[in-house]
């Protein structure tokens, strides 16, 4: 058998209260940081692509006082008009001394002293010389080649046929050209000129305004165009961005682009 001891004894008891775990702050932490990042992100992407809203104005066209603008352009020619070259003429003078008449034929030659070739247009009848002096005659002549080189001088030719016929030239031969070739004005040159004087006045004339009347003005070198031309001006808020403008009648047709106002919703 056991003995149980009776003996009274003393039992301490302690009560420890645990720590409280404090809540973490990381995660409230990282959702504003992310809130806030996509707010930013938001905000950038609306800048960098704003809606924009494009319309059409009717507005009332408000005359101004007209204005003239002129632009001269020189025509510059390019056409090319080719000359041929001509034949020199002259007259040939024959004497004779003989007591027989002389014939010479048409397209008789002479030649000068430095080779020019002469020719006689006709043939020519040479009465005989007597006691009252040598026979005479005269006789068309142009030089056998074109060109400026028939123009022989006075006494070019002074030849003796026979014994008793004598042939000379007592003036110049002359009209005689070489081919040559000068610029000349076209209808082309002058349709350019006009072009570009049309082009100038466009660059002079920038604004808005109804068809302007035009007078030209075209003499051998230069085209001288005028415009006279209505202008027109129109008024809308500053806020719009213009992309074209079109008249209709006494009104203005503008396209024009526009950021809306943002609209206010308010809430209790």
């Amino acid at each position: 058998m056991y003995q149980v001891d009776d003996t009274p004894k003393t039992i301490h008891l302690y009560v420890v209260r645990e720590e409280e775990k404090q809540p973490s702050v990381m995660l409230p932490m990282l959702a504003a940081l992310f809130c806030i990042g996509a707010i930013i992100g938001v905000t950038y992407y609306s800048a960098l692509h704003p809606v924009y809203t494009h319309k059409t104005l009717t507005v009332p066209a408000i005359v101004l006082p007209p204005q003239e603008f002129i632009a001269s352009v020189p025509v510059i020619p390019t056409g090319v008009k080719t000359y041929p070259a001509t034949y020199a003429h002259g007259v040939l003078t024959i004497t004779n001394g003989s007591i027989i008449s002389q014939t010479l034929p048409a397209s008789f030659k002479f030649l000068t002293n430095r080779g020019v070739e002469i020719v006689t247009d006709s043939s020519v009848f040479v009465p005989p010389g007597d006691a009252s002096g040598y026979g005479y005659a005269a006789v068309n002549a142009h030089a056998g080649n074109p060109g400026k080189n028939g123009n022989i001088s006075a006494l070019a030719i002074n030849q003796v046929i026979g014994s008793s016929v004598y042939i000379r030239n007592l003036s110049a031969f002359s009209g005689g050209k070489d081919i040559y070739s000068v610029t000349v004005i076209t209808a082309q040159d002058r349709s350019v000129a006009t072009a570009k004087a049309r082009d100038a006045l466009l660059t002079l004339s920038i604004g808005l305004h109804y068809p302007c009347s035009e007078a030209v003005s075209v003499s051998k070198v230069v085209v001288s165009i005028s415009w006279r031309c209505q202008m027109l001006t129109y008024h809308i808020p500053a806020f719009y961005h213009v992309t074209g403008v079109r008249i209709s009648g006494k009104n203005l047709l503008i396209s024009v682009w526009f950021a809306p106002r943002p609209i206010r919703y308010w809430a209790k």
